[in-house]
């Protein structure tokens, strides 16, 4: 436990120097980068984070190599070993060594209580996010339909071929939503809000979270979700968790005005400003 303990310490400390160096890269090369490097950095970063223990095994290139010495065979080394009873000096007998009987200290040690500390807080974690997922998966199937409308199935088939998408994730509608959300790691679905919306808005807005769909930015969130869960105790593992939020989405605006005509990307960027301006707060991605 107290092994453990250590290699999270120096995995969660390693990984924090990483962020902070990534958080810095971002701040002096956004517009040197695209955010679809930083996304990356950011995979491979969570992917080192999600397993806390020593990658390669023990005493890898740390011992040195044992020394191997030819003793030649006309020549034998012998030890003198005095035999427990016997005699070593006039008066003086060599008695044998009892062991020492070490007593056994009850309670519970500092290591245990920070294990426990940290299992604490990360179930904690998982149980805040496990239960907000749930409550929006509880108000989604009793106040969502799948979409039913021909033209917006069509657009929505058209978008999809366009982006070369073999699978698709099933097109849903609901109430009290403010803009579209992509909900699901195994059962993906993409929500679309009740109130009409037509035309470009309705395009970009489909176009927009294929996109996310496509470039696998759900999963790459669960991810990052799953580190908060392990490193809840190290702050810059929070940073790191909005600074992906923002990435991805830089990342699939960039993807997508690169597919677009030159004419339309004024537009796009009109239809997301709008879209943002209008958001309450719900999770852009949302995982099961």
């Amino acid at each position: 436990m107290e092994e453990y303990l250590l290699d999270l310490l120096a995995v969660t400390l390693g990984g924090g120097l990483a962020i902070l160096l990534l958080l810095i890269l971002e701040r002096v090369g956004r517009l040197r980068y695209a955010a679809r490097w930083r996304c990356l950095a950011w995979l491979l970063l969570c992917l080192r984070l999600a397993v806390p223990v020593p990658i390669l095994p023990e005493g890898v290139d740390v011992l040195p190599a044992p020394i191997r010495v030819e003793v030649p065979v006309d020549r034998v080394i012998y030890q003198y070993t005095p035999s427990p009873q016997q005699d070593v000096g006039e008066g003086t007998t060599v008695q044998p060594v009892q062991p020492v009987k070490t007593q056994e200290r009850g309670g519970v040690c500092l290591s245990q209580v920070l294990f426990l500390l940290w299992l604490v807080g990360g179930l904690a974690v998982l149980t805040v996010n496990s239960i907000r997922h749930g409550r929006f998966l509880a108000y989604l199937r009793r106040w969502g339909w799948p979409e039913e409308e021909p033209e917006t199935r069509d657009l929505f088939r058209q978008l999809a071929d366009r982006l070369r998408l073999n699978r698709r994730p099933a097109l849903w509608t609901c109430v009290e939503l403010s803009s579209p959300m992509l909900v699901g790691l195994i059962r993906p679905r993409l929500i679309l809000p009740a109130e009409e919306m037509e035309g470009e808005t309705l395009a970009y807005a489909i176009l927009h979270e294929l996109t996310h769909y496509r470039r696998r930015h759900i999963w790459l969130k669960a991810l990052v979700l799953w580190v908060c869960a392990l490193h809840w105790f190290n702050p810059l593992v929070w940073f790191m968790a909005r600074a992906v939020e923002q990435d991805t989405e830089l990342d699939c605006d960039e993807q997508v005005l690169k597919n677009l005509p030159p004419e339309n990307r004024a537009a796009y960027c009109r239809t997301i400003v709008d879209a943002a301006a209008g958001w309450k707060g719900e999770t852009y991605e949302t995982t099961k």
